[in-house]
């Protein structure tokens, strides 16, 4: 029985495997088509989506096992135009027949391969599949995953029928050992109906306010450059511009939006200009309930526009980021607290991390990451929590156990760099561990190939700057830790990327100077011991002995392990400056009453 396969739409092949890294597997812009396809439909199938996607894997696991094909739900329910009297071999014959359609171009030819070698010929195993194809086994996993859910979505929308055609769903990801789904809850429990994906969104287009018509482009510039911000953000699954342009000019609801374009949160904004200032205003708005979650409003000096638009939009794409995430976190608490997935677990460790950086913060994160991990050991965001939160315990000397830490991040960033090697975070966990680990050399390395694969990364300039600092080149310092600053203004870090740039100015005498971002650090976030400590001993070098002491006081109920003797037990680098530097300022500690040992 010949099958007749739909035939794939303009656009449907939207990526191949190295652009599906810059952004979500599930791009609102690589969704199939409305249009009817080529071949008939029969009904609608009973499956939910969820169910609907582990048919199709399982499906092709089976593919050379008649028995369980033939009891796969696909042939139970139908789907395209297979019949009720189809069985095992009709069903793999459109499976082949649609993998080598729907990847049928250049650009598709290594998905292609890559499920045709894994389903497609029995004995061959992943790891013989990987190296076939000149592929690390990570980078093979994901084209896995981008190659099925893809082939999974197309035949979901080619199984519909289009007078009740429902929302399209999220895509799951692999289910678990457990048998509980990772990745998006594709379904609602309540209703039983698709729900939007986590962390899934739209940019409107922002209003000119009071503009010429001649700033329209900048403007729209804005919308979709802040898409592309936030679509390469981890997780986040952004609805493409050209669908949000459908609504510019237009006063619909948001609640209506997010039915009608099946995401949960909305971001809509302006631009005002007035003379040689412009002011950005943007708002993250619950698309289920309409209400504000989130506003910044902020000015800017009108110079190269370009340069402007990045400015802007990197700074809107990270502070909204860290947004979706506390908002998800928070609605899986709400939601089902006592069902939490991978992803859920992740989403709690992050919200936790960014909303109180402290030690105890650390270890509750961590707690989250590990119980991810349980879950899915091969999710790349949980492998950099874990491995982050155990760095910063290590590098603000609060580690018990310092060489057991730093062993656990390494295997994890590895691990995480492993799965996505284009992952600028990635790297920069990776630097932060070999930097921990007396390496500030190619610490330095890492971080530079953070910043090629993203510039607008404020982190990694910061730690370059530091990893300067530890090579003995403390006055280029200040530079890039600005640049995160310029980048991120609002950051999570920014108290540690002031303590980066006092502790320079100390290093370099510069004490008075270093001071004044040392009580920057502590200001944003009092609960840093480190930079009480450093800030104690800068203000002894001053002169100030009795602030110093309160200080030290401080710091040392934060971190009571803090000692002289494991701060230079720990030095980073052997750099000759570096560490004539370091020793006039351990005399500062002293002075402001930290223990010798």
């Amino acid at each position: 029985m010949a099958m007749m396969i739909p035939a794939c739409q303009p656009g449907m092949n939207a990526q191949d495997g190295a652009a599906a890294l810059e952004r979500p597997i599930f791009d609102a812009q690589d969704m199939p088509p409305a249009a009817a396809p080529a071949a008939p439909m029969v009904a609608t199938p009973a499956l939910a989506y969820a169910d609907f996607f582990a048919a199709v894997k399982d499906a092709l696991r089976d593919i050379y096992s008649p028995d369980l094909l033939s009891r796969n739900p696909l042939l139970l329910h139908g789907i395209c135009n297979l019949g009720k009297s189809a069985g095992p071999q009709e069903l793999k014959a459109l499976l082949c027949e649609t993998v080598g359609t729907l990847f049928g171009n250049a650009r598709d030819e290594k998905l292609r391969r890559v499920l045709e070698l894994t389903y497609f010929q029995p004995a061959l195993k992943q790891e013989v599949v990987a190296h076939r194809l000149s592929l690390s086994f990570g980078t093979y996993r994901r084209h896995l995953g981008t190659a099925r859910d893809r082939l999974a979505r197309w035949l979901w929308e080619s199984s519909r029928v289009l007078q009740a055609q429902p929302e399209l769903p999220s895509t799951p990801e692999t289910p678990t050992k457990n048998g509980e789904v990772e990745g998006e809850t594709a379904i609602s429990h309540a209703t039983g109906e698709p729900t939007p994906p986590r962390l899934s969104l739209v940019v409107l287009p922002f209003m000119n306010i009071g503009g010429s018509a001649k700033d329209d482009n900048f403007v729209d510039g804005i919308a979709e450059t802040l898409t592309t911000d936030l679509a390469r953000c981890s997780g986040v699954w952004a609805i493409s511009r050209s669908t949000a342009l459908a609504y510019k000019g237009k006063p619909i609801d948001t609640r209506q939006i997010g039915r009608e374009l099946g995401v949960r949160y909305v971001l809509e904004g302006s631009v005002q200009n007035a003379g040689e200032r412009t002011r950005f205003n943007a708002q993250l708005v619950d698309a289920e309930s309409g209400a504000h979650l989130w506003a910044e409003r902020f000015d800017k000096q009108r110079t190269n526009l370009l340069d402007m638009q990045d400015e802007v939009t990197t700074r809107l794409a990270r502070e909204v980021h860290i947004e979706l995430i506390a908002a998800e976190s928070r609605r899986a608490a709400r939601e089902h607290p006592d069902r939490l997935d991978a992803v859920d677990h992740t989403l709690h460790g992050w919200a936790a991390w960014y909303r109180h950086r402290s030690l105890e913060a650390a270890r509750q994160a961590r707690r989250f990451f590990e119980a991810a991990l349980r879950l899915d050991e091969y999710n790349v965001d949980a492998l950099l929590g874990f491995a982050d939160t155990h760095m910063s315990e290590v590098n603000m000397y609060a580690s018990d156990d310092r060489a057991g830490q730093i062993g656990a991040a390494e295997a994890a960033a590895t691990k995480a760099l492993a799965l996505a090697p284009d992952n600028a975070n990635a790297h920069v966990t990776y630097g932060t561990v070999l930097y921990a680990m007396c390496a500030p050399e190619h610490a330095l390395r890492e971080f530079k190939l953070a910043i090629g694969l993203d510039g607008n990364l404020a982190i990694a300039h910061a730690y370059l700057g530091l990893m300067k600092f530890f090579l003995g080149r403390a006055g280029e310092t200040r530079a890039h830790v600005e640049e995160a600053i310029r980048l991120s203004p609002r950051d999570p870090l920014l108290f540690r990327w002031h303590f980066f740039i006092g502790l320079s100015d100390i290093y370099l005498g510069r004490v008075v100077r270093g001071i004044e971002s040392m009580r920057k650090s502590v200001e944003i976030n009092p609960n840093w011991g480190l930079s009480q400590f450093v800030l104690a001993g800068a203000l002894a070098l001053a002169g100030l002995l009795a602030e110093a002491a309160e200080v030290c006081a401080v710091a040392r109920r934060l971190a009571p392990d803090f000692t002289i003797a494991k701060y230079r037990a720990e030095a980073i680098s052997d750099s000759p400056v570096y560490l004539a530097q370091r020793e006039c300022f351990d005399g500062g500690l002293r002075l402001a009453g930290v223990p010798e040992s």
